[in-house]
């Protein structure tokens, strides 16, 4: 057997799981018809989501009915963000000075130990105006903090929507039980392969590889090692998409020809430790290629879509910018 599969899996660190949906709208200077709204729901990094401007109601892309059996969008109405918007930059329907952002963040973070055991509970509903801080939602008190002077008057105008903001408390509470039925049924462990091929002009030597692939979330470590010890990479992809949502991974190191002994690859994903075993047997790397291939394309789509939504990463995660 040529490549060798995933052998075993054992529970090792901490977990980090979010869940929220990314509000944006975009006015647009005189001359242009209408602002232009997106929403898109997200689990960790990947989209389960959006709304459809087109159908003006929210498509999901992940179609698991267990999973959206107690799990739904934020209510708000594309129209309630369009409104806010304009309030806030003196736009109208069919005029607006300059162009001017407004973008919400909701839902909720949850760190857990390695034994399962909820460490960290984090919820947020908050908002960005121009680029800059607004308002953000207190779900102990029900109460609107202003980030900015020019949110004192949203903040007065916020807190007196009192059943809206009941409604906000109640679903950023059962947010956190949400991320736990994702977590069931979303997380995709990797399948994990070794192969090795010849170093060109030098036949003392060869390249091992280990290839993880089909795995989601994104988040991995990944070590070659030699009876226990951990070899230097000779190269690294880093973590690439697939086609299908889920993710791979690469690693090779330079070997010794007679040596073929005790290599193994440990991948660390989702708290737990994956690891396979080289069984020494050599052979060309080239129907590998397709799958790169493929994840080559979605990292084009996704430096598209970067450029729709203006994010930025706060610790390596997505945040309102």
């Amino acid at each position: 057997m040529s490549l060798t599969l995933l052998l075993s899996c054992i529970n090792l660190s901490s977990e980090r799981h979010r869940l929220q949906f990314v509000y944006t709208v975009l006015t647009k200077p005189d001359g242009f018809s209408g602002p232009v709204f997106s929403a898109v729901g997200l689990y960790d990094d990947r989209r389960i989501s959006h709304y459809s401007n087109e159908e003006q109601t929210w498509k999901r892309d992940c179609s698991d009915a267990e999973i959206w059996r107690y799990t739904e969008e934020p209510q708000d109405s594309r129209d309630w963000f369009i409104n806010l918007v304009n309030t806030l930059t003196n736009c109208t329907s069919s005029r607006c000075d300059g162009l001017h952002t407004l973008q919400r963040r909701i839902g909720c973070e949850v760190e857990k130990h390695p034994d399962g055991s909820v460490m960290n509970v984090n919820v947020f509903d908050e908002y960005g105006h121009d680029g800059e801080d607004f308002i953000v939602f207190n779900t102990d008190t029900m109460q609107w903090k202003d980030k900015s002077p020019k949110a004192k008057e949203t903040k007065m105008k916020l807190d007196t929507y009192r059943f809206r903001n009941q409604y906000l408390q109640s679903y950023l509470n059962n947010c956190t039980d949400w991320i736990f039925t994702f977590n069931a049924l979303i997380i995709t462990p990797p399948a994990l392969y070794m192969f090795a091929s010849e170093v060109p002009h030098d036949q003392s030597k060869l390249i091992l590889t280990c290839l993880a692939t089909g795995f989601h979330p994104k988040h991995i470590e990944m070590n070659v090692t030699q009876n226990n010890i951990t070899l230097q990479p000779f190269s690294s992809t880093g973590v690439r998409p697939n086609n299908n949502q889920t993710f791979q991974m690469r690693t090779s190191v330079e070997i010794n020809r007679d040596e073929k002994q005790s290599y193994e690859c440990h991948v660390l994903h989702s708290s737990q430790i994956c690891t396979t075993l080289w069984e020494g047997n050599l052979e060309s790397r080239s129907h590998h290629w397709a799958a790169v291939a493929a994840g080559a394309f979605a990292v084009a789509v996704l430096y598209i879509m970067s450029l729709i939504y203006k994010n930025r990463r706060l610790n390596g995660e997505y945040i309102i910018k």
